[in-house]
Formats: C-alpha cells, structure tokens, sequence
C-alpha cells in the first residue's frame, strides 16, 4: 500500500510539475548573488543532486515565488524518496508549505525576526497553478500514511494540510 501511494505521489508531483517554466538565472533567489541562486543556476529541478537538496533544504525562504514553483518538486520528491536519509528536510519543506503561525508571529515581528510573514508566504503560494496546488496538496494529505513515525514536522504539517485543503 504505502509503495503503491509513494509511486502514485511521485508520478502526480512529476506530471504536475513538468512543464513548470524556469524561473531565469536571476529570478531563482531573492539576490542574484546569493549562495542558493549561484547553485541552482542553469539546473532544472529534474537534475538537483539529492546533496544540493539537502544542503539548500534550509533556504527554501530565500527562494522568488517563481523559484520556490520551479524548485519545490525536487524537494517534494527527496522527502518521498529519501525521508530516512535527507535529515531535517523535511521540517523545512513543511514550514515552508505552511502559512506562519499565528502564535509565533507576533513574536517574530518584535524581535525583527527573519521568519516569513503572511506576505511573503501568500507571495511565494500564489504563483502554483491548479494542477501543481492539487500535487501538494496531495503530497500533504499523503504524508501521514506514508510517514506515520513523523513526529518533529507534524506542527508544521497540520498548518501545511489546512492551508492547501483550499488552495
């Protein structure tokens, strides 16, 4: 069951996601010289190496909308292929999927804290079209049966799973 479920998300994210245009080489990251722009640059999400993934799974933040559309799947797909051994990607991935808490923002704002505001968030979610919202959120309410000894991420994903329920 859960091979079956695993191959059926993999395929939907790919098919979802195939004819995501590029973002161009200097819409990537929010600075053109930035350390995630200079990595990704001229490389397809199909073609991110699992190490790249991982490294830049904490940047995610720092992605354009239009790098976040083009680049998400590969990161949905590490965490579906290599959830054991992709450390906390998969913790990044949910926060980045979900909208800010509403409990912890307000503490953000007072210490000028670089966590995403609502803005950025709505900003960064908004470009997906329907076909790619309905892969996430497929991935999101797949999560679960796939992963059931998640526990560190699960804060992030009910968010994650709210949020994109109506997307």
């Amino acid at each position: 069951m859960s091979e079956e479920l695993r191959q059926k998300i993999e395929q939907q994210i790919e098919a979802a996601f195939a004819d995501t245009p590029y973002p161009g080489d200097d819409q990537i990251g929010k600075g053109a010289n930035d350390e995630v722009t200079l990595a990704f640059r001229g490389t397809h999400w199909r073609d991110l190496s699992l190490k790249y993934v991982i490294d830049y799974g904490m940047d995610l933040q720092v992605l354009t909308p239009e790098g976040f559309r083009f680049y998400l799947p590969a990161f949905l797909l590490a965490v579906i292929r290599y959830y054991g051994q992709v450390s906390t990607l998969p913790i990044s991935l949910m926060h980045s999927l979900a909208p800010p808490d509403p409990n912890l923002y307000l503490k953000y704002q007072e210490k000028q804290s670089p966590h995403h505001s609502v803005s950025d968030f709505l900003s960064r979610v908004s470009v997906f079209t329907l076909r790619e919202k309905a892969a996430i959120r497929e991935f999101l309410m797949s999560y679960r049966k796939l992963y059931p000894e998640a526990s560190r991420e699960q804060r992030h994903l009910n968010r994650a799973l709210d949020f994109w329920k109506t997307a």
